[in-house]
């Protein structure tokens, strides 16, 4: 109920009881008054309203705007097709694979090997959309049957009994670097150099060789080559191809009269017969020491006859096993 019905049912109500109204009792400015009390709430109840009104307003006018969602596409351009890797360097297969987009990532195809280097063999590749993942194995190495697997070495060959030459290639092709591979004399008494070997390798052969058959052939791994030139090799090494150089030699006895009579005939190059000998040897081997029989002798020598270190006479001839220097 407002003010203004409460007042006019009091009046009413006076009325009825025969009591004077408020204006009546109190006169002409008691009722003026109250209606001045009317108005006056009527003023407060506008004031409420418009600051309610303001109030709602305000909430929204002072609010800050609202954020505005961006979305944004990043669109990858599709990475080129790639030859497969394998059997390369990491580093030429990094080269290839990031020149045609690919983000690259290795691991060692061996179980618990090291950090891959540069330098390591790819043997396994696993290609996603734009990336690239290589297995690889150290340089040198046997690529495992499955990725994770041992490490394998290539392993050293046999090659004694073979001529220099066919040695080295069955080493390399097994791995071992041609720089590393040495030659030396089955004897001790007989010298040769690298050059003299390399100018005839077919001409000397392997007796002994310092990395064994069945060897792993590591990064770095050496050989050497014992040889003779020619010939059949000694039982063992540091031994004297020319027994008078053994400090230990004890001098045979000298040749029979049949012996020396056995090269008495005429000569078809090099020296006479044993009884004209004047202890040299007209024949030698490029390190300066006597032919023996049974030993290889060259092509230039054959129709030849020398004598050995124990002055009897050798020729050089073409045999079932090779060219070799004879007593008859």
């Amino acid at each position: 109920m407002t003010d203004i019905q409460a007042e006019g049912d009091i009046s009413r109500r006076r009325r009825v009881h025969g009591q004077p109204t408020a204006g009546k009792r109190s006169g002409g400015g008691e009722q003026t008054g109250g209606r001045a009390a009317i108005r006056g709430r009527f003023a407060a109840l506008g004031v409420l309203g418009v600051f309610l009104l303001g109030a709602c307003s305000g909430s929204g006018a002072g609010a800050e705007p609202a954020e505005t969602a961006t979305a944004t596409a990043t669109v990858t351009a599709k990475p080129e097709r790639i030859s497969s890797q394998k059997g390369v360097t990491l580093k030429d297969a990094r080269k290839a694979a990031e020149g045609a987009g690919y983000t690259v990532s290795v691991h060692s195809a061996n179980k618990g090997g090291a950090e891959p280097s540069e330098n390591w063999k790819v043997c396994f590749e696993g290609i996603g959309y734009g990336t690239v993942d290589y297995g690889a194995v150290e340089e040198g190495a046997l690529c495992p049957k499955k990725d994770g697997g041992p490490l394998a070495w290539p392993k050293a060959p046999g090659v004694t009994g073979k001529t220099y030459a066919e040695a080295v290639k069955a080493l390399t092709e097994a791995g071992l670097d041609e720089g590393r591979i040495s030659a030396d004399s089955a004897y001790k008494d007989v010298s040769l150099t690298q050059a003299e070997v390399e100018s005839d390798a077919d001409g000397y052969k392997v007796c002994f060789q310092s990395l064994k058959a069945g060897a792993d052939v590591k990064p770095g791994a050496e050989a050497t080559l014992t040889l003779v030139e020619g010939g059949s090799c000694p039982s063992k090494k540091g031994t004297y191809q020319d027994r008078k150089n053994d400090p230990g030699y004890t001098p045979p006895p000298p040749p029979s009269s049949s012996e020396r009579d056995s090269g008495s005939g005429g000569s078809t190059g090099g020296a006479g017969g044993s009884a004209e000998w004047n202890g040299q040897c007209e024949l030698t081997s490029p390190a300066g020491n006597c032919y023996r029989a049974g030993q290889f002798c060259a092509n230039r020598h054959v129709g030849m006859r020398t004598h050995d270190a124990n002055g009897r006479v050798i020729y050089c001839k073409v045999r079932g096993d090779g060219q070799r220097w004879n007593y008859s």
